[in-house]
């Protein structure tokens, strides 16, 4: 059987990792064999006439090598993030006890359970093994009401899970990538977030446990060995002194501030307004806003401008009230269960300042 010709495809898409540009490369494809230590093996990969199904179906679960030109380890990137639409890649920002670890388990798990049909978006895998492994180790361990253990510093980013996401009448399925980094890692300014200079879209995750001075939050602070500190999260200032502004005085990427871990401080009349407001309305300009603007006084009187300095430092952001688990971790673990609540809001308010979500406005979602 012959082979697809080692041309490359004119189309070119930025490597989330080195940040070369590369094109679709059928002679530069690999499988990764779980039998072997999950080591990467060159695959063949048959002329798409000669056998279709075939093509498709090795195709959709390979990874093409990165011939890059930078400093970085040997890496590889999963063949449909090259052959589909235009990527969007988004970093969850925080410190490393914010919870972003399990509100993108949490946002990966409503999706999994078809929580985007109601917005007119269909997701599938981006790669199916890859994200098999992280519903596995994350989102079914924490809808069974285990607690996630913190995100390990690495030496070189990772995404932790990637969709295929379409809707709208696109042509072709964007693929989206999440990555998830210690809040120690975050801070640091070498190589390991060298990608942040190709993000195209933030969450930044606030932590009320240290934003908010509130007196009834005292005793989960004891309980945690936090404090709180008014000079806001410090990976939320280096990662926004990462990103290129090209001589602008706004970050360009579309950004989302989440107040985390809400079930905290849902008593207080602004949280419980969005916390128990039904998800699977359209997010509308008129609703963000609303939501912005609450979420925005409430941070500013109980925490200080500092912890808004994503809203300020972004051209686009908008601001939620959200919960990954719906109640406080006891022993170890979510006894009562899990219940998200709102945790879908942000992620579909970055989908439509990126083009992604039918029917909506992007300029008119960004504040």
């Amino acid at each position: 059987m012959s082979t697809q010709p080692p041309q490359s495809d004119a189309r070119e898409v930025v490597c989330p990792y080195c940040l070369d540009r590369i094109p679709f490369r059928p002679d530069q494809l690999y499988e990764r064999n779980e039998h072997t230590n999950f080591e990467f093996t060159p695959v063949v990969l048959p002329r798409k006439d000669d056998n279709k199904l075939r093509y498709e179906d090795i195709l959709r679960e390979a990874f093409q090598k990165c011939d890059n030109s930078a400093d970085l380890r040997e890496h590889y990137l999963p063949a449909p993030y090259l052959t589909n639409g235009e990527p969007l890649t988004v970093a969850l920002v925080g410190s490393s006890r914010a919870g972003k670890t399990h509100l993108l388990a949490s946002m990966i798990g409503e999706v999994e359970r078809g929580a985007l049909d109601a917005h007119g978006l269909k997701a599938a895998p981006l790669h199916t093994e890859s994200h098999r492994a992280y519903l596995n180790e994350r989102v079914l361990r924490l809808r069974a009401g285990e607690t996630l253990a913190h995100t390990e510093q690495t030496d070189f980013a990772e995404f932790a899970d990637g969709l295929l996401v379409s809707g709208g009448g696109a042509a072709r399925p964007r693929p989206v990538v999440f990555f998830d980094l210690s809040g120690e890692d975050l801070e640091r300014t070498g190589r390991v977030t060298r990608f942040l200079a190709a993000v195209n879209a933030f969450l930044f995750v606030v932590d009320p446990l240290r934003a908010l001075p509130l007196p009834y939050l005292d005793a989960v602070r004891e309980r945690t060995k936090q404090h709180t500190d008014d000079l806001g999260d410090r990976s939320f200032g280096t990662v926004l002194d990462r990103v290129p502004r090209d001589g602008r005085p706004y970050v360009n990427a579309p950004a989302a501030v989440v107040v985390g871990k809400s079930d905290l401080i849902r008593f207080e009349p602004a949280v419980a307004r969005w916390l128990t407001a039904p998800e699977n309305a359209r997010p509308t300009a008129r609703a963000l806003r609303e939501e912005s603007r609450d979420v925005y006084a409430f941070l500013r009187h109980h925490g200080g401008p500092a912890w808004l300095k994503p809203f300020g430092d972004c051209a686009r952001c908008t601001l939620h009230f959200a919960s990954a688990t719906g109640g406080q971790e006891d022993a170890g673990g979510f006894p009562q269960g899990v219940r998200p609540r709102r945790v879908l809001s942000p992620l579909l308010s970055i989908f439509a300042m990126c083009g992604l979500l039918p029917g909506a406005d992007s300029q008119e979602v960004g504040l």
